[in-house]
C-alpha cells in the first residue's frame, strides 16, 4: 500500500523538477516591485447612535481618495509550471484627505476639524486647505501564485495575506495661498492607532520574459485591512489599489 502511494508521488516530483530544469534555473527567483495608486477607508460606527451616524455620514460626504504607494522585495519558489509560492518584505502607504476653501471654515484663526489644533492666520490668510491622514506600514507579504500561458508573454497572479506593522501615522495640512504659494504642516496625531493589521491582497497582470533568467511584470494589486485602525466609536478599515511594476531574476 505504502509503495503504491510513494511511487506516484516520486514520479510527480521528478516530473515537476524536470519541467523547471528546462528553463535553466532552480525554480527559485528574487525580485522587486513598486507602484502607486489610490487609498481610502471603509468608515463605520462601532457604537451606533444618531450622533455617531451623523459624524460618519458627514465625513463620508467630504473625505476622498488619497495617493497610495507600495513596494516590496520578494523571494519566490516555483512548485510546478503553473503554481508557486512567494514571501518578502515591503512598504505600504495609504490614507485619505479632505480639501476645503478657508472661507468655508472661518474668517480668522481656524481650527483643524480633525484634531482641534488652532492655526494662526493673522498676517497671510490661505485660500484653501487640504487635511491629509497618512498611514505607513511595514508589511510581510505571503502569497500563492499562478502562472498561465507560455512563451515570453504570460499571465501572473498572486493571492495572499500580509501581516502589517504601523511604522507611523501622520496628519498633514497643505495650505494654498492666493499667489499660488503652498505650505505644508506635518505633526504626529494624538490618536492611538492600532499598530498591527492583517491585509489580504490580490494581484493579477502580465509578465514578459527577457532571456532565460529575467522577467518584467506589471500587476494591478488591491489590499484590504481586516483589523480596525482604531478602537473608537467611529472606526475604519483601510484599503488601496495600486499599479505595480517589477522585475524578477531566476536563480
Amino acid at each position: 500500500m505504502l509503495r503504491n502511494l510513494v511511487l506516484p508521488l516520486l514520479i510527480l516530483s521528478l516530473t515537476a523538477n524536470a519541467q523547471l530544469n528546462k528553463t535553466g534555473n532552480s525554480g527559485w527567483s528574487i525580485g522587486v516591485n513598486a507602484g502607486a495608486g489610490v487609498g481610502y477607508r471603509t468608515l463605520y460606527t462601532a457604537e451606533p447612535s444618531l450622533v455617531n451616524e451623523f459624524i460618519r455620514s458627514s465625513r463620508d460626504s467630504r473625505e476622498e481618495l488619497r495617493v497610495a504607494f507600495a513596494g516590496s522585495f520578494r523571494v519566490a519558489r516555483q512548485l510546478s509550471k503553473r503554481f508557486g509560492i512567494e514571501a518578502g518584505v515591503g512598504y505600504h502607504q495609504t490614507g485619505w484627505q479632505y480639501g476645503t476653501a478657508i472661507d468655508d471654515l472661518t474668517f480668522g484663526d481656524f481650527i483643524d476639524p480633525r484634531r482641534g489644533f488652532i492655526y494662526a492666520t493673522d498676517t497671510d490668510v490661505p485660500v484653501e486647505a487640504t487635511f491629509i491622514d497618512l498611514f505607513h506600514y511595514l508589511e510581510v507579504p505571503l502569497a500563492f501564485t499562478v502562472n498561465l500561458g507560455g512563451g515570453k508573454l504570460r499571465s501572473v497572479s498572486a493571492v495572499g495575506i500580509a501581516p502589517s506593522f504601523l511604522i507611523t501615522a501622520n496628519a498633514v495640512t497643505d495650505f494654498t495661498f492666493g499667489d499660488g504659494r503652498t505650505e505644508r504642516s506635518r505633526y504626529e496625531p494624538t490618536i492611538d492607532y492600532t499598530t498591527f493589521n492583517m491585509v489580504p491582497f490580490l494581484s493579477t497582470g502580465l509578465a514578459i520574459r527577457s532571456g532565460s533568467r529575467w522577467e518584467f511584470r506589471l500587476q494591478p494589486t488591491v489590499r484590504y485591512g481586516l483589523i480596525d485602525i482604531i478602537d473608537a466609536p467611529i472606526t475604519a478599515k483601510i484599503y488601496s489599489g495600486t499599479l505595480e511594476a517589477g522585475v524578477r531574476l531566476a536563480l
